[in-house]
């Protein structure tokens, strides 16, 4: 590190030290001069965190074309270390990247409203986002054209002023743009928490439209003629009537409760069998409360397939499993997914898709339980890129970049998070898990 770096990272030093030394506000008033002020700060750090970015990238490239590495083979996971850096998920880190460069580039006034503070991160990356499918010409010519805007208007009002700028300089992008987002029509689902889950279909306007007037006018048929009611004869809200003619619509069942559906439900023995009020944890999705996967599961109408797994008693640690193929066997690939839930890379969001070997299987790694991570499939592609490496054993990952830098996560079930352990191992086995298809 050389002395310019010393000196800054020194002065960062001394202005975290300042921040965490400063008086308690003695007022309202000044309360909301102190959140002025830090929210300013922030903003300016937010410039400096995408000037940072920004030269990260051209020293990599720099790097990158000293070795003579293909020009299609440069920068590959450098969205992952900036996301790494910053303890995000590599998809975070590939946004924070586009918008650092953006912004260096093409937004010189939007990157000099951050530096100044006037405009908030969030709203840079807007104007990154909503500009980027445009020549630089016409980046630029927004960016100027806004610049007066920016720290005074609202996410959306900036939002429709750009497109307003990009649908005049440029219509045939526009129309363009809108085909191809048709193109990628999709339905995701998502967390919502508490039991529930976010069904989302990305549609174009005319057919959202329609999907929505469709499921109110059955709502209002089914309210009018009073067969909007629970299994108790209580009325049920027009929201619920919606979203039970949602699930009935789309699977062809006669009642919501009715579905089919593959679901693999983690649970402790002493949830199952007794009365512990420990969580199940749906795999993928997180946790659901105890009786409510309990009576999910007590449906006469569910068939249910159980197995049961032991886990080290001191941590719930699950326990190992080997094999000599090259291929990681399915229960292997099931014990695997328990244990990540999500890809075990850090921050990373995505789902456990792949078996990964830590050590390749072509350089000796065994295809086993001490060898291996559960990855999403960018993360497994991207671990083969120059410089990283994946390490570990079963209780934790270290994932280097090729900076050097290192991160470690544990990497135990999430269930194991939220149980009490100790050194007695539990009579029945600790974790049961049950597919259940509903009939």
């Amino acid at each position: 590190m050389d002395t310019q770096d010393v000196a800054a990272g020194n002065a960062v030093q001394r202005a975290m030290a300042l921040l965490s030394s400063l008086p308690d506000p003695d007022s309202q008033e000044s309360c909301i001069d102190r959140l002025q002020l830090v929210e300013q700060a922030t903003r300016m750090l937010a410039g400096d965190k995408a000037q940072t970015t920004s030269r990260f990238v051209d020293y990599r490239e720099a790097d990158e074309a000293a070795l003579r590495v293909p020009t299609s083979d440069r920068l590959k996971g450098i969205e992952a270390e900036v996301g790494l850096a910053r303890g995000e998920s590599p998809y975070v880190g590939a946004a924070l990247t586009y918008t650092a460069t953006a912004l260096t580039t093409v937004l010189p006034q939007t990157f000099a409203a951050l530096n100044a503070g006037r405009v908030s991160e969030y709203h840079a990356r807007v104007v990154a986002e909503q500009t980027s499918h445009l020549a630089e010409a016409h980046r630029r010519e927004i960016d100027a054209a806004i610049a007066h805007r920016l720290g005074k208007a609202s996410t959306s009002q900036l939002r429709r002023l750009i497109q307003g700028h990009a649908y005049r300089l440029d219509r045939a992008a526009a129309e363009a743009r809108a085909a191809e987002n048709k193109r990628k029509r999709r339905v995701c689902l998502d967390p919502a928490g508490d039991g529930l889950v976010y069904v989302t279909a990305e549609l174009p306007t005319h057919q959202g439209l329609a999907v929505m007037d469709t499921i109110k006018q059955l709502t209002d048929k089914r309210i009018s003629a009073g067969a909007a009611l629970d299994e108790h004869g209580e009325p049920l809200t027009r929201d619920q009537v919606m979203a039970d003619l949602f699930v009935e619509l789309l699977t062809g069942q006669t009642t919501a409760d009715g579905v089919r559906a593959e679901v693999v439900v983690v649970m402790h023995d002493t949830t199952f069998f007794g009365v512990d009020d420990l969580p199940a944890w749906l795999l993928g999705e997180g946790p659901l409360p105890a009786g409510t996967v309990k009576d999910w599961l007590a449906d006469p109408h569910a068939a249910k397939f159980f197995r049961r797994l032991y886990t080290r008693p001191t941590d719930g640690q699950l326990v190992a499993m080997d094999s000599r193929a090259r291929r990681f066997p399915d229960g292997l690939a099931k014990m695997l997914k328990i244990r990540e839930d999500t890809c075990a890379t850090p921050w990373c969001n995505g789902p456990c898709q792949e078996s990964d070997h830590r050590i390749r299987w072509a350089d000796g790694g065994a295809t086993g339980w001490t060898n291996a991570t559960g990855l999403c499939r960018r993360c497994n592609q991207r671990k083969e890129n120059r410089g990283w490496t994946y390490t570990g054993t079963p209780d934790e990952l270290t994932v280097t970049t090729p900076t050097g830098h290192s991160y470690t996560v544990e990497t135990r079930p999430p269930l194991a998070e939220i149980k009490h352990w100790n050194s007695d191992p539990p009579p029945l086995g600790a974790i049961d898990i049950a597919w259940a298809t509903a009939a």
